[in-house]
């Protein structure tokens, strides 16, 4: 049980910091967790599968986990727990999808390396990003996601892993285990006990976030989905804004857009899923009518772009980015709260 003050400044103080502490502290466990897989001679392919791509997405999953405990539990209004953290996932999402994908289309171009892509990638990853969200689209048309439908979307997401792992798997070969001396294994427990310690840390955060954001839909009418978009969802694709701004920088293209691509697959059917299993969702009418299908055809308007050129323009990733900013706009103005 978290303490709620009845001040909404300090409240937006107490917000600010917990959203900090659940984006910063989840891309430590990451770290360590990545560490940990090395000492024990996990290949680079399981990490990147499975540590890299799950973990970007820790924020969202955390938030979507304790806000779903909250609802089976009575903790939290049902409707508001529901609308924050799907605002906060198609939040991310979009952010993703459109603001950061143009920046780091700009940042190529600025830095003389072009971001191209390869129309396979199209045809599988993109195109699995796009059927996510018309599933999860066709899933919320009821206004309510079910247990069902989230088992859907979490299996879904566990066959895509698979079938990857399946594909690239025949390129690690002659894997050596790892034999681990006492400075390792002390190494190995040190990082596990770090990773504990964040983890309770980032399960605190998203509690005190979700209450915060509770608080204020209540008191002023905010719609929580709006607070997930705006805020949390932001903040939540800092991690994918980090890790692909290095990795344009580094000249490694296609990290960045499979990062982005792969958090824009993980999102809505494994942190999304696994709420959903947990206790079902309540999808406000915004979210249905506007936010999902924004980026659904958004994605599809960039998909054109890069289907077309096969790489991104200056002039198309401006576009990607006013998309973004003109979406932001229209969401504050015609749809700010929850029905």
């Amino acid at each position: 049980m978290v303490y709620i003050s009845q001040n909404p400044i300090d409240n937006v103080i107490i917000g600010v910091i917990a959203i900090v502490f659940l984006v910063f502290v989840a891309d430590k466990v990451i770290e360590k967790s990545i560490k940990i897989g090395k000492k024990l001679g996990i290949s680079q392919l399981f990490i990147g599968l499975t540590i890299i791509s799950i973990g970007t997405s820790l924020p969202e999953i955390t938030t979507h986990v304790v806000a779903s405990l909250d609802i089976v539990r009575g903790n939290i209004d049902p409707f508001i727990a529901s609308a924050t953290v799907l605002g906060t996932n198609l939040g991310s999402d979009i952010v993703q999808q459109n603001l950061i994908f143009g920046i780091i289309g700009l940042l190529a171009i600025l830095h003389a390396r072009v971001i191209h892509i390869k129309k396979s990638f199209l045809k599988k990853d993109f195109l699995i990003m796009i059927l996510a969200a018309v599933l999860l689209l066709l899933f919320s048309l009821d206004k309510n996601i079910s247990r069902v439908e989230g088992t859907i979307l979490f299996f879904g997401y566990i066959v895509y892993l698979w079938f990857l792992w399946m594909k690239e798997n025949n390129k690690v070969k002659n894997h050596k285990k790892v034999k681990l001396d006492g400075k390792g294994k002390r190494d190995i427990l040190v990082d596990s006990t770090y990773i504990i310690l964040g983890l309770l840390i980032i399960v605190f955060s998203a509690e005190y976030i979700l209450k915060i954001a509770e608080f204020f839909v209540i008191t002023y009418g905010i719609g929580g989905s709006l607070i997930g978009i705006l805020a949390i969802g932001i903040a939540t694709a800092l991690p994918e804004l980090t890790t692909s701004v290095t990795a344009i920088l580094r000249g490694a293209s296609s990290i960045s857009i499979g990062t982005l691509v792969g958090s824009n697959i993980t999102n809505p059917m494994f942190a999304l899923g696994l709420g959903a299993m947990i206790s079902s969702y309540q999808v406000p009418r915004p979210i249905i009518v506007f936010d999902l299908p924004v980026k659904i055809i958004t994605a599809i308007i960039i998909m054109i772009f890069l289907w077309k050129g096969a790489k991104l323009t200056k002039k198309e990733a401006s576009i990607m980015i006013a998309m973004y900013f003109v979406y932001i706009l229209l969401r504050i103005k015609y749809f700010a709260v929850d029905v």
